[in-house]
């Protein structure tokens, strides 16, 4: 696992409490849009997170491309009119509310991201999470660093198989899937219990 420290978030001060979330309207958006997507838009430049504006169909940055959050709940969904398939990414940001985060699956940043999470014990997974969004070098390419307990972890490295191959974002997902339901102690995620109701509906 590849860790490097940084020093530009809120550091705790001795006798006070770091909070775990960004004050309210952090992100900027505008209630009741609580969707936003990790995505190189070819009409943004080095700006990676952004709500879709639907009167004007153009994508519309978010204020800030850094969010700390809880984690709730991730799985794939198949969306859009191309019906092509997501990562989706809920998640409690404390005041600002819940947002749903949607990458592509397959795309450096789904992996790069699945793999950090998966490199975590359950009680980090649980516990408050940095996310930096930045452009990668090459065309398309967003690099999300994940910062948990005072490091960014990018468990890339550790995502391989044997043969050094690394591992497909579906193999991420369940692995992921897999340690937050131990670290919640609980049988089914959220949208797994969505999809029960919907079967016996």
């Amino acid at each position: 696992m590849t860790i490097s420290r940084i020093n530009n978030l809120p550091q705790e001060q001795p006798g006070t409490s770091l909070q775990p979330w960004f004050p309210a309207a952090m992100l900027g958006w505008k209630h009741p849009r609580k969707v936003a997507y990790i995505h190189r838009h070819e009409q943004l430049q080095d700006r990676c997170l952004y709500f879709w504006n639907h009167q004007e169909n153009t994508p519309e940055p978010t204020k800030a491309q850094d969010l700390i959050f809880l984690l709730q709940d991730v799985y794939v969904e198949t969306r859009g009119g191309f019906k092509s398939q997501k990562l989706v990414i809920d998640a409690d940001l404390g005041l600002d509310g819940l947002i749903r985060l949607i990458s592509g699956v397959n795309t450096t940043c789904a992996t790069t991201l699945l793999s950090s999470l998966c490199a975590l014990s359950p009680g980090l997974l649980t516990s408050p999470l940095a996310l930096r969004l930045r452009p990668g070098t090459s065309p398309g390419v967003v690099m999300p660093a994940l910062f948990v307990d005072n490091e960014w972890v990018d468990g890339r490295p550790m995502a391989r198989d044997d043969k050094g191959h690394a591992l497909p974002a579906i193999d991420l997902l369940i692995e992921v899937q897999t340690l937050l339901r131990h670290a919640m102690a609980v049988e089914m995620l959220p949208h797994q219990m969505r999809q029960a109701r919907n079967l016996t509906a």
